[in-house]
């Protein structure tokens, strides 16, 4: 990177230079706020969702590397889902070919009842704890009946080479 021309720090501290430069690159990093543990989040739209999670939904989806640990997964419901009787579930999905592996592996039948405003779901489902046999996509999809309404953010953590 070649120096500015005139630099100075201001009054609180911070460097400000004058001039051309080079642009600097910037790279790609993962983060692991926890040391080991690594976290990916999933947007949740209610009224998008469909009573099975098909391929095509999957298509770009973050994957998570064979051999990881899940330790945890929180949902954050930031506006309230609306659906008489529906549930929702979370599950994962085997990412080399889109298929289910657990479809309510992360959680099952969550109640319209608790994806209120602002509450927070921790996720209890049998993959929660287990070790991935091979790389996992997350889905999630709609049981009984459709939701009209709602949107969430599912934040999972995991251990990469776990096993």
């Amino acid at each position: 990177m070649a120096k500015r021309d005139s630099t100075w720090t201001n009054q609180d501290g911070l460097y400000v230079g004058f001039g051309t430069r080079e642009v600097e690159t910037n790279t790609a990093g993962g983060h692991a706020p926890k040391g080991a543990i690594q976290t990916m989040t999933m947007k949740i739209s209610g009224a998008n969702l469909s009573d099975a999670v098909a391929a095509a939904d999957l298509e770009n989806a973050a994957v998570i590397p064979a051999d990881a640990l899940l330790v945890s997964a929180r949902l954050f419901v930031t506006t309230a889902f609306v659906g008489a009787t529906a549930t929702l579930d979370i599950g994962t999905y085997d990412a080399s070919d889109n298929t289910a592996e657990d479809d309510d592996g992360i959680d099952a039948a969550i109640a319209v009842g608790t994806l209120t405003d602002n509450a927070v779901v921790t996720c209890d489902g049998a993959e929660i704890g287990t070790v991935m046999p091979h790389a996992m996509k997350l889905g999630a999809s709609y049981d009984t009946a459709a939701f009209t309404a709602g949107e969430a953010t599912l934040v999972v953590e995991f251990i990469a080479d776990a096993a």
